[in-house]
């Protein structure tokens, strides 16, 4: 008669050998430091733990680089913005089209703006008229765009401005913390922004540039980013260049995959997300906004099947806008 000390030890072998067999799914991110890496380490992690997935990162330049992976399946999931994941599903805005590509899940908001050294002359966006600033985003074409729809807030295009072309932003935040270009899309409290602040310590630190609350400006930046809005942040040691109440722009972030990632897997994964945001938020701080109850958030992009079973069972389906 086998012992239940026995009987467990069978089950815990069993489990760790079908572990072992199961195919290695891989999330592509960012270059290790940015806010995608740490994200997809705390995915990673809840995949692991909870979903029982064998999972690795796939660090790389940029979303840009990996949509077409992730769209021919050699890459299983990929975090990209609501925009990024637009445009290469629909071929715009630089992209070749990616029709395989899917949604999965919003994981977290990310709010961005445009920032410069403390001290610098420009008060508004209008005034960065004629500055060096950061462009092209070769890596990350999103982060274009991001700039356009910001510029535009100030009645401004990158024909206004003194280019300084980059692979990707950080970079463009490390060339404004060098004091190489005056101004830069921003995240707010990453590493890269936290770093640039640093480093412009003896010019008073970072500043943000205010979008006007109008709605002429909301309408500015929906033109490029239709799924954009804006939001005031308030002033926190957690987020340098926030140094009064000020407006940015804020837009979502998904996990997305392909036709080629099973439905099973899929549904197991935004499953174990829906139940773990402490975990998550516990390994990226960002992952605080990640919101169980708004994981399906519209797009024109399709949804991946397996995650609208799971959302139906929830009662989060159809996808909602915000």
């Amino acid at each position: 008669m086998v012992s239940l000390k026995s009987l467990t030890r069978i089950i815990v072998l069993s489990c760790l050998t079908t572990m072992a067999h199961a195919e290695m799914i891989t999330i592509a991110t960012n270059p290790v430091g940015t806010f995608f890496y740490s994200v997809g380490a705390a995915v990673a992690q809840v995949m692991q733990e909870k979903a029982e997935i064998p999972t690795r990162l796939k660090p790389m330049s940029g979303s840009s680089t990996y949509s077409p992976l992730v769209n021919r399946g050699d890459i299983d999931f990929g975090l990209q913005t609501a925009m990024d994941v637009t445009n290469a599903y629909s071929g715009i805005e630089g992209y070749r089209k990616n029709p395989d590509l899917r949604v999965v899940s919003v994981l977290f908001t990310l709010p961005l703006g445009i920032a410069v050294a403390n001290d610098s002359p420009a008060k508004s966006i209008k005034d960065l008229k004629g500055l060096r600033m950061a462009s092209q985003f070769t890596s990350q074409k999103g982060n274009k765009m991001n700039t356009d729809a910001l510029l535009a807030t100030g009645g401004l295009t990158m024909a206004d401005m003194q280019e300084f072309p980059v692979g990707e932003y950080g970079k463009a935040m490390a060339a404004v913390g060098e004091g190489k270009i005056d101004a830069s899309i921003f995240c707010v409290g990453c590493a890269a922004a936290k770093e640039a602040a640093v480093n412009l310590a003896s010019h008073g630190g970072l500043r943000y540039l205010p979008i006007p609350d109008t709605p002429e400006a909301l309408v500015a930046i929906r033109k490029v980013l239709p799924g954009a809005y804006t939001k005031i942040f308030q002033p926190s040691p957690a987020t340098p260049g926030v140094n009064v109440p000020t407006r940015l722009m804020v837009y979502s972030v998904f996990l997305a995959a392909s036709t080629h990632t099973s439905d099973d897997v899929v549904y197991k994964v935004v499953k174990a997300l829906h139940g773990n945001k402490e975990l998550m938020a516990a390994s990226a701080a960002v992952m605080k906004t990640f919101d169980p109850s708004m994981m399906a958030e519209a797009n024109t992009v399709p949804y991946h099947p397996g995650a609208e079973k799971f959302y139906k069972e929830i009662g989060q389906w159809p996808a909602k806008p915000r």
